[in-house]
Order: C-alpha cells, then structure tokens, then sequence
C-alpha cells in the first residue's frame, strides 16, 4: 500500500553575503532522525491541527486564506492552503529561531535585549513541546506574523517508494536584521549559511549530505547572482508539484525527476536496457535524476536523444 503524503512546509532562507551573492540557511538533521537522518535541509515540518486554526488571522499580514488557496491552485480549502504558510513561520522559528513577524506599530520585529531574548528563547520552547500556539504568542506579544515575508517557490513530494511521505511546500524567505539563526540541537546538530554554489561542491566531496529536493533547489538558486533574481524568477511562475521516481539500479538507489526523459518509463516500473544516466551534472545544467552513493546523492544530467 502506498503511505499517504503528510502536509509540510518548509521555507528557504537567504541572506546577502556580497553585492553579488548570497548564502542559504541549512540544518543538519539528527542521524537518528526517521527522516532524512544525516542530511541537510531547510528548515521545516509537518503541518499541525493548530496550523489550520483560522483564529490566528486576526494576527496575520500580507495573505488570506482565500489567497493562498489561489495561490497554491489546488483542491485544498482555504484553511488548509493558509496552514501552510502558518506552518512555515512556526517551522522556521521553532527550528532555526527566526521569527518572522511585525512589532506593534508594523515594522519587522527585532529582538532587544537579555531579557526580550529569554523571553522569546522560552516561547520557542514551548512551541516545540507544545504547550503554547503561534497564535497564542502572537497575541501576547501584539505581534502580526508576516505572511508577506514568505513567497511560494516549489512543490515536492515524498516518491511512492518511500514508507513515510509528505507534501511539502517551499517557501522563499529574506533572512531578517536584529535576529540570528541557531539550530534547535533536538531534532538538528548543526546550522550553517552557506552559498548555494558551494553546498553543491560540499555534497560531492561527501562533506556535506544534502536531501534531493535540498540539492535540486540548490542547483536552482544557484543560477541567480541576487536574492532580488530569485525573488523575479518566482513571479508569476506556474508552480507544479514535483513527484519523483525511486528506482534502484545494481543496488543502488536511483531518483529520476519528473523532467528525466525515462521517467516515464521508470514510473511504469520499466528499467531501461542498457542503463544510461547522461553525464555528471556542472554549473548551468538541469540535473535529472540522482544516484545515491557512498551515503550521497550524486546528480546526472540525461539530455533527450533525438
């Protein structure tokens, strides 16, 4: 039986690092982890029960439900479109302690203080237990969370292969000033911001493991020079959902994306004869499919046959 993808929503996070270029926030989940142990993502979860909770748009800017279901152009209702964008903020800050919010008087809300700090510190634990609501902390605080800031990217979806499943929206974020991203040292071991160019290299050399829609958005971000390019490339853009093929080939894993000239081949469960990956992804390529070896996943890049 094929396991039902659960919801999430997951955002990227950009910061400048030169006038011409910019860096990506990245989490290294715990090896233990049931999901992409070992591997390194955007921060980001399964959407909850209280996510769908339409109180909280007394405490929100920039979108309605009505807007993100029109946005994400799918059959979910309202609610369960606007969860997506609730779930990210909540993701984002529970993970990486980023909130992304306006203060009382609707500038972005920067963190003064020892105090204000403790105080914001003891909020994300309690969010990651459980024991409070964005939306509860919203109104505590007389914060509106900035749903402006987040702008749909992509759409990924576990392979049918795979015993645990999920749905999971991209988000595009600007890092905000007066707040410092930190790894939760629960569910991740590790923080880093780093160039999308040199999270590709790092994957190949097997210092850093990076998650196949991690890697792919990667190579995507990477042909922009500017957080302001990659804010254009989104405009207006027809986002579908990407669901990728798990195949395996002489033992080894093989994902093969929705693009790959075989792949409908392999979603019939067909395995070509001989078997031909086209050639190792470089710089300005759209790799097709991945390999999984020594522990990472490698990209290939197989161009049509006419």
């Amino acid at each position: 039986m094929v396991a039902i993808p659960q919801k999430a929503a997951t955002i990227i996070l950009l910061r400048e690092k030169r006038p011409r270029e910019f860096e990506v926030y990245l989490l290294k989940r715990h090896e233990k982890s049931s999901f992409m142990g070992g591997n390194y993502v955007y921060p980001g979860g399964r959407i909850d029960p209280n996510d769908l909770d339409l109180e909280i748009c007394r405490h929100t800017r920039g979108v309605s439900p009505e807007e993100a279901q029109k946005t994400l152009d799918e059959g979910s209702s309202p609610a369960e479109s606007f969860a997506c964008w609730i779930a990210g903020i909540r993701e984002l800050y529970e993970e990486a302690g980023i909130l992304l919010v306006y203060d009382r008087h609707g500038s972005p809300f920067l963190m003064r203080g020892k105090e204000e700090k403790e105080r914001f510190a003891g909020y994300r634990d309690l969010l990651q237990k459980g024991s409070i609501t964005l939306c509860r902390l919203a109104e505590k605080e007389q914060l509106l969370i900035g749903l402006d800031q987040l702008h749909y990217y992509s759409h990924w979806i576990t392979p049918e292969a795979r015993p645990q499943r999920f749905d999971t929206y991209f988000f595009i974020a600007r890092h905000p000033e007066g707040q410092e991203a930190d790894h939760d040292q629960k569910e991740t071991v590790a923080g880093t911001w780093i160039t999308p160019r040199e999270a590709l290299k790092e994957n190949l050399a097997g210092e850093v493991v990076l998650s196949p829609p991690t890697l792919k958005t990667l190579e995507d971000l990477s042909r922009h020079d500017t957080i302001a390019d990659v804010f254009d490339s989104v405009r207006g853009k027809k986002i579908r959902p990407i669901l990728p093929v798990l195949a395996k080939i002489s033992g080894r894993p093989l994902l093969v994306f929705p693009w790959d000239p075989e792949y409908q081949r392999f979603q019939q469960g067909e395995i070509p004869d001989p078997v031909d990956h086209g050639r190792p992804s470089g710089p300005g390529d759209n790799t097709t499919r991945l390999i999984q070896e020594h522990g990472r996943w490698r990209p290939f890049c197989k161009p049509e046959t006419s």
